[in-house]
């Protein structure tokens, strides 16, 4: 971890797919060593008519005036990521994270940036036990119990990362 490495992903959206089309509206990496960053992301001429769910909007306190006042558009905040990122291997702790990376591409015509991999594929590789696990998820969210903005479930999953590094010897 001394290059700060892995990153943790993590997105909010407009609403969950099972509640209609969704797209991007904030993201957030961490880096597991170190500092985390985050985008509002104005929203795409293509994703005008997509869906909203006010519920989606009272747990993340994201509006849609907020995203046209501080939004960035797509093709830069891809850019900035990248950039951040840089040759992080990157996690999520679900498979939405990919598909709201890839909405967010498309719009901005761009390729990805980097594959976002299922973070439960780092803890296998890595060798952590399932108790070791419950304990790192635990202690991140007591230390951070704010949840449904992108920069907080980031961090917090760097935060889980950090832990069992520290825990287990690599």
């Amino acid at each position: 971890m001394a290059d700060g490495c892995p990153a943790l992903i993590d997105f909010e959206a407009s609403c969950l797919p099972e509640y209609g089309h969704s797209f991007p509206i904030e993201v957030a990496i961490a880096r597991a060593g170190g500092p985390s960053r985050s985008w509002l992301i104005h929203p795409a001429q293509q994703w005008v008519f997509w869906d909203w769910d006010p519920a989606a909007e009272a747990l993340h306190g994201i509006t849609r005036a907020m995203l046209a006042r501080d939004g960035l558009p797509p093709g830069q905040v891809i850019g900035e990521m990248a950039d951040f990122v840089r040759d992080c291997d990157v996690y999520a702790d679900a498979d939405l994270d990919q598909y709201w990376l890839e909405t967010l591409c498309g719009a901005a015509g761009a390729k990805l940036p980097f594959p976002v991999r299922y973070l439960g594929e780092l803890l296998v590789e890595r060798g952590y036990t399932r108790p070791q696990v419950v304990r790192a998820l635990d202690e991140a969210k007591r230390q951070m119990p704010r949840e449904h903005l992108a920069r907080e479930d980031a961090k917090r999953l760097a935060l889980v990362v950090r832990l069992l590094e520290e825990e287990v010897p690599q």
